[in-house]
């Protein structure tokens, strides 16, 4: 069996299509050759799409890289269903800036290397080889002054990590936008979330992909339970969610949990933004404590487990779910996200912390 697998045969994906661009971006498909350690010399390709807008103070000095979580492919952050209220692509070109939205390795259009080699760690070193070309001018011809990490779930995860973790500022972020990613967890939430799993090669979507048996998947008619908050949410989303789903793997689950650590959360020194679902099923349960009820809530959760130049901010989805983008009040936290993102981009006045009011 190869070593490259293409998911492509199993789960086509139209979502790369020219038809779900928006019309006021100019958007090009890009594949990124990248490594996953230093100490593995094989190359994989990543495969994404840039959208660039012409905003001389967004558009051409900032891009947002867009980082799916687990099962969940670009289709994520360019809903292929009413992108107009769903689609954080849409909602990020429009306000001017540009966008990178990628497969990771393992999902969609990207290569799918044997499951053992995909961690939260060997994602993060792919991560930051991707921020490194994009500052560079190599991933479309502009060399971008500022990069946004945008991610989701285990996405937030490994934008997490490798920004509490990476000594080469150039391979880092310079803001994070973390979604559905907290420090502390509701464990019968994941225990929803862990009954729902199976291995990706019994499931009719993925049976003729090849996929080694690390691979991992939600089983049909289970991601309205796992991850949404039905009164939040349109159920034709969650029949769109289904139909476009991914896999993940054993070892990227095992792995996430690293980047919750105090080593990690409080090395963080660029500028963080965590929005979340009032009721995600796995971080937010009043009753024990672990509240979701507004943004101050969560900032007053997370405080200590940030350093002063992380300069948290957050911002609750109301009736969200874990899958947030995909919730009916999804564009409003990508307009509170974005109207962050001038914050700190265009013509800040920064404390001695970086941090601006």
């Amino acid at each position: 069996m190869s070593s490259v697998l293409l998911s492509t045969a199993a789960r086509p994906s139209a979502a790369f299509a020219d038809g779900t661009d928006p019309s006021w971006a100019t958007c090009s498909a890009q594949t990124i050759s990248v490594t996953v350690s230093a100490t593995d010399p094989t190359p994989y390709n990543v495969r994404g799409r840039l959208c660039t807008t012409q905003d001389s103070v967004r558009g051409r000095k900032t891009v947002e890289l867009l980082v799916s979580g687990l099962t969940y492919d670009h289709n994520y952050f360019n809903s292929p269903s009413q992108p107009n209220t769903y689609s954080y692509v849409y909602a990020a070109t429009s306000r001017g800036y540009s966008t990178f939205n990628i497969d990771r390795l393992g999902v969609g259009l990207s290569d799918h290397p044997p499951s053992s080699k995909l961690t939260l760690q060997s994602h993060a070193y792919v991560i930051a080889q991707i921020v490194q070309k994009l500052r560079a001018g190599a991933i479309g011809g502009i060399a971008f002054v500022n990069v946004v990490g945008v991610g989701h779930s285990f996405g937030a995860a490994i934008l997490q990590y490798l920004a509490g973790t990476t000594t080469d500022v150039t391979a880092r972020p310079d803001y994070l936008v973390l979604q559905d990613f907290l420090t502390a967890t509701y464990a019968p939430g994941l225990a929803v979330l862990g009954a729902a799993l199976a291995t990706a090669a019994t499931d009719p979507a993925f049976t003729s992909a090849g996929l080694d048996s690390g691979y991992i998947t939600t089983m049909p008619g289970t991601r309205g339970t796992a991850f949404y908050r039905a009164a939040g949410a349109d159920p034709a989303m969650i029949t769109m969610d289904e139909s476009t789903k991914q896999t993940g793997t054993l070892t990227e689950r095992s792995s996430l949990g690293v980047a919750r650590t105090p080593a990690v959360t409080l090395a963080v020194t660029v500028p963080v933004l965590i929005t979340v679902g009032q009721y995600d099923s796995f971080y937010c349960d009043e009753a024990s404590g672990l509240t979701c009820a507004s943004g101050a809530a969560v900032k007053t959760r997370e405080a200590a487990n940030f350093g002063p130049r992380a300069c948290l901010s957050a911002y609750v989805v109301v009736d969200g779910g874990h899958v947030t983008g995909f919730h009916i009040k999804a564009r409003d936290s990508y307009n509170f996200a974005h109207s962050w993102v001038d914050k700190y981009t265009i013509n800040p006045v920064k404390d001695a912390n970086g941090c601006v009011a």
